[in-house]
């Protein structure tokens, strides 16, 4: 006698984006940082809480004086919670985090979470 999936695959109902959200600010309350993101056109935007993780992964950027390792951050932001406001993140947003400053490179949105990637400029 088989399993009948179908049955148990109905039965299961979607986590709502709220619901996501506030795991998700659970996360990023475990390890808060506060960042002031920079704006393209120039304007720092309130101070957000986010939680900051580096990349692990090897990168390198080829320059002139040859390649050179590129630090990176996973920066864990929050959407669609009931009573937290949207994370405001975009590429070229800048910021500064232990001394370094960070450009974001690369946006990832997924259900009650934004994510980001960012690298260090120098």
């Amino acid at each position: 006698m088989g399993v009948d999936f179908s049955l148990w695959l109905s039965d299961t109902a979607a986590i709502p984006a709220s619901g996501r959200a506030a795991a998700a600010w659970a996360r990023i309350n475990d390890k808060p940082t506060s960042v002031t993101f920079r704006k393209p056109d120039g304007t720092d935007l309130s101070a957000q809480t986010v939680r900051l993780e580096y990349d692990s992964r090897v990168s390198e950027s080829e320059t002139p004086a040859g390649q050179t390792p590129v630090r990176k951050l996973i920066i864990f932001g929050v959407k669609d919670h009931d009573t937290v406001t949207d994370t405001d993140i975009g590429e070229g947003y800048r910021f500064n985090y232990q001394s370094d400053a960070y450009r974001v490179v690369d946006i990832i949105y997924t259900i009650g979470e934004v994510q980001a990637v960012a690298e260090a400029i120098g």
